[in-house]
């Protein structure tokens, strides 16, 4: 191996660890914004995410525990690390359909891990008012 390659490679990993890292400050800020924007009694704020082979999606939910509905929803989704966070009315509503009101695969994927989060921080109250 040249050092030439051994060069595009450092460089290739470099650029892959600052893209990365972008993607991650806009998770950081996504999840910020919402907990200034929802910071209400009886808001739940909880992330789910599905990785793929190719693609994946992160959500975040706001979940009005009284009752039991989803009041706001954000999702990035895509097979980049240019994917952005954008809001998700769809998912807005009771929280026992949720997961069927995804648009794809990942996502609902990913609002079923946010909301096993959710039943689990709140002791199964919303599970058991769903069910």
């Amino acid at each position: 191996m040249s050092w030439q390659v051994a060069v595009l490679l450092v460089a290739g990993f470099v650029v892959a660890g600052v893209l990365s890292y972008r993607q991650h400050l806009a998770y950081q800020r996504a999840v910020n914004r919402l907990a200034t924007e929802e910071n209400r009694s009886g808001v739940l704020l909880v992330s789910g995410r599905a990785k793929g082979r190719l693609r994946g999606a992160v959500v975040l939910l706001c979940i009005d525990r009284r009752r039991a509905e989803v009041t706001r929803a954000v999702a990035m989704q895509g097979a980049s690390v240019f994917a952005g966070f954008r809001d998700c009315p769809d998912l807005v509503g009771p929280v026992a359909g949720a997961e069927e009101r995804a648009g794809s695969r990942a996502l609902a994927r990913a609002v079923h891990d946010a909301l096993g989060t959710a039943a689990r921080l709140n002791a199964g109250a919303l599970r058991s008012r769903t069910a």
